[in-house]
């Protein structure tokens, strides 16, 4: 468990790190930082002097308070935006979303890398844009979205493959084979991660170089080979002496205890725990030392050292509440119970596993629901009676109990793809199953548990590596001996030969170990199968003597009964024939009349709301004509009285040309609440006027056919052309449509009416169903209420509003 924390931490470290700063993996002192601070906030003056120091903050700042460098980066975006210097706005905007991305606010550092690489290309500098594709890269891949990251970091690689920067291309191959080992693509994350270290080994990059080599060494991890975990992590570690970075060499020591402890080689793993914790010490590095401890407590459990480690993790759960770092809180969680659980405390281990769940929830932990679950289901199936009831559980509950935490554990692995945790709680639910007495659940469960094991790759093999630890003493202590100090060639080869005897041996016994245990697995599962199809035979058995009893007793009672049946069946029958007969003629007298009324009721109705639509939509179109009215008559000529009184007493046209444009909104207002002309020049006319307006003060072109003859009264003329009014108001305001047409058409009696634009359309049902589409709504009752029908139809094309009448 701790091995998969410390490398899926080291992944990311690798991933923020590396892709963003290969070249300099060493920073500014606190002094230094702390110096051109002050300088920065004291230099007086507003100018490009002052961006440039900002930005030298912003830089220095992410590795140690990305807070402060975040800051600063948007105090240089301010005022390079202010003195208009767009290609020191662009690295301005660089900066800030480096450090969004090292404060966890990846979102909006892949739009700080957006809006920068989108003000270099503005300024010619497309160089510096291809470098923000692999910085959005590192924005998509710290939110873990994997497939917009390896995405980003193609475009780089092809960009800067065109610039022909060997560093730049080093970096997106390194990142996408951190991408792609992720993703479990290991043939792919080896060759990118090799291409990158020949390119950075012929730069002399030794920084690049031993970035590339920790993460190539975590791609052997995941598939457990360890000698060539370790011979890589040999070569980063020699990589970083080269540039004395003391901060990246206790990483490398903290994955070499690693690799150590997954060999159970306790004695070497506390042996680089404690180099790694002297120099994160003498460098003052808190989160490596914590992880130092964290290690060392790890190891101290798997010796069996329980009170120094119980001491280690206490100590540490108290340091990582006070900080709130909500993950590594929860690792102590798991662990101390863990130790409560191999002690045999079942209480306190409870107690740990349940404070973790509860914290794995609160703070959205995901990842590690499975082990906390997993882990309560243990306790449950295997502590005592006396703990259980303090727990409030009955004893006679615990395998329902264990279940549901081991099932709930179960779900949690397999929504975050954690399938050596699934594969631990199949082998729990059988033996939980087993416990029980439930042998066909116990098989069953045991088989996914052997699918499971079976499909991963590289099962904890080849342990012996204490060859390659000799190669690097030897690697590094080669450049200063004598001529006559160094290993002879026969020796190197005797030393090789030795090597793969060992290596050879190692296989043998491993894979002997493989198949004991998957032996051991067989035997296991067939004895299973063995016991399930016996309880199922026995069940069967048993329910088939049930049955047989159940039918004797059946039959019996049936053999009385039909004597009495068949006694009164005939006088039965002949009462029966008559009641159903006369129930059938009532019922279905009575349907036909509830039917009869039912429409009669329906009409009546239906005839009344018409009525009462048709009265309602007069009343407002009365209402809104005194008002267009009063409006027109009585306040136009208000205002151009004033307009003439006030002319007399002020000279210049500004007051007048006001009082004119107030007359004229007043009078556009009259003609919208009340078409005056649509008495007096009919509905075909007046639907060409309302076409030509639009036009002429809206930004859609509008066409029309329009064959109307004048057979409609007045009052449905105005609800057509309130119709006509509405959609075409509702594709400008709503549908953004660029053009629209009208076209009215009759037939004999039968009067069509059609409004098409091409918006971009909306979903009817939800709109008339969501209570705000009053416009849409008033169309239906207006064509309704002059006899007609009206259909709305509408989709990416655009919008129909269809009106027949007839």
């Amino acid at each position: 468990y701790f091995k998969s924390l410390i490398m899926l931490r080291s992944y990311f470290l690798l991933l923020l790190f590396s892709c963003l700063h290969c070249a300099g993996l060493t920073g500014q002192s606190n002094r230094t930082l702390d110096s051109l601070t002050v300088a920065c906030y004291d230099y007086p003056n507003k100018d490009t002097i002052k961006v440039k120091m900002l930005l030298k903050l912003a830089s220095e700042y992410y590795r140690i308070d990305p807070e402060k460098g975040l800051k600063a980066a948007e105090e240089a975006v301010e005022l390079a935006q202010m003195l208009n210097q767009p290609l020191m706005l662009a690295d301005a905007w660089n900066k800030k979303g480096i450090n969004q991305n090292a404060a966890r606010l990846s979102s909006e550092a892949i739009l700080s890398f957006t809006e920068a690489m989108r003000l270099y290309e503005s300024v010619g500098a497309q160089k510096l844009a291809a470098t923000m594709l692999g910085n959005i890269g590192i924005g998509y891949a710290t939110l873990l979205d994997y497939t917009n990251a390896a995405v980003f970091y193609e475009r780089s690689l092809k960009a800067q493959e065109k610039f022909g920067d060997q560093f730049e291309i080093a970096k997106a191959l390194m990142s996408l084979g951190t991408i792609s080992s992720i993703k479990a693509e290991f043939n792919k994350a080896i060759d990118y991660i090799s291409r990158a270290i020949q390119i950075f080994e012929g730069l002399s990059n030794y920084g690049g170089a031993g970035m590339c080599y920790l993460n190539l060494s975590t791609v052997y991890n995941d598939i457990s080979d360890y000698p060539k975990t370790l011979e890589l992590l040999l070569k980063a570690l020699s990589m970083f002496e080269k540039i004395n970075s003391k901060s990246h060499l206790a990483k490398v020591q903290i994955n070499i205890s690693v690799v150590y402890v997954a060999l159970s080689d306790f004695e070497k793993a506390l042996e680089y725990s404690d180099k790694a914790l002297a120099i994160s010490e003498s460098v003052k590095d808190v989160r490596a030392i914590n992880l130092n401890q964290f290690n060392r407590a790890d190891i101290l459990r798997q010796m069996k050292n329980y009170a120094a480690a119980f001491e280690a993790f206490e100590r540490l759960l108290i340091l990582f509440q006070a900080t709130n770092d909500a993950d590594a809180e929860n690792s102590c969680y798991n662990q101390l119970g863990a130790l409560c659980i191999e002690t045999g405390d079942y209480a306190r281990a409870l107690g740990y596993a349940q404070n973790g769940l509860a914290l794995c929830k609160k703070a959205d932990l995901k990842s590690d629901l499975p082990n906390q679950y997993s882990q309560i289901g243990a306790i449950y199936l295997e502590a005592p009676d006396s703990v259980l009831l303090q727990a409030g559980i009955q004893p006679s509950e615990r395998y329902a109990v264990a279940e549901s935490n081991l099932q709930e554990g179960l779900k949690s692995s397999e929504a975050v793809g954690a399938i050596r945790t699934s594969q631990d709680i199949w082998k729990s639910l059988s033996s939980l199953y087993e416990k029980k007495g439930d042998y066909v659940k116990a098989y069953d469960a045991f088989k996914h548990y052997i699918t499971i094991r079976d499909s991963i790759v590289g099962e904890d093999t080849r342990k012996q590596i204490t060859r390659k630890e000799i190669q690097y003493e030897f690697d590094k202590k080669e450049a200063t001996l004598k001529l006559e100090q160094q290993l002879t060639l026969e020796q190197l080869e005797q030393q090789k030969l030795l090597s793969i005897q060992q290596q050879q041996s190692l296989r043998l016994n491993q894979q002997s170990l493989a198949l004991s245990n998957k032996e051991k697995d067989i035997q296991r599962l067939a004895y299973l199968k063995e016991k399930a199809e016996k309880q199922e035979k026995e069940q069967q058995l048993s329910l088939a003597e049930k049955d047989k009893q159940l039918q004797d007793v059946q039959l019996s009672s049936l053999i009385q009964e039909k004597a009495l049946q068949l006694k009164t069946l005939a006088e039965k029958n002949a009462l029966i024939g008559f009641l159903i007969a006369g129930i059938s003629a009532i019922l279905l007298a009575f349907a036909a009349f509830y039917w009869w009324i039912r429409q009669r009721q329906a009409k009546k109705e239906a005839a009344s709301q018409a009525q009462f639509t048709r009265q309602l939509l007069e009343n407002i179109e009365d209402d809104r004509g005194r008002i267009a009215i009063d409006l027109h008559d009585s306040v136009s000529h208000d205002l151009l009285l004033l307009k003439q009184s006030i002319r007399k007493e002020i000279t210049g046209p500004e007051v007048g040309d006001k009082i004119d444009n107030i007359i004229n909104g007043i009078r556009q207002i009259s003609r919208n609440l009340h078409p005056v002309m649509l008495d007096k020049i009919g509905l075909g006319l007046s639907l060409e006027t309302l076409c030509e307006q639009f036009m002429q003060h809206e930004t859609m072109y509008v066409s029309h056919e329009i064959a109307y003859q004048n057979t409609l009264s007045k009052s449905a003329e105005l609800q057509l052309f309130r119709i006509v009014q509405e959609g075409l108001t509702n594709a400008l305001k709503y549908s953004k449509a660029e053009a629209a047409k009208v076209q009215v058409k009759q037939s004999g009696n039968v009067f069509r009416l059609e409004i098409q634009d091409n918006g971009k359309g909306f979903d009817v049902e939800k709109a008339l169903e969501g209570g705000k589409a009053f416009g849409l709504h008033s169309i239906l009752q207006r064509a309704k209420a002059v006899g007609g029908k009206a259909e709305i139809r509408s989709g990416e094309g655009g919008t129909t509003i269809s009106v027949v009448v007839g």
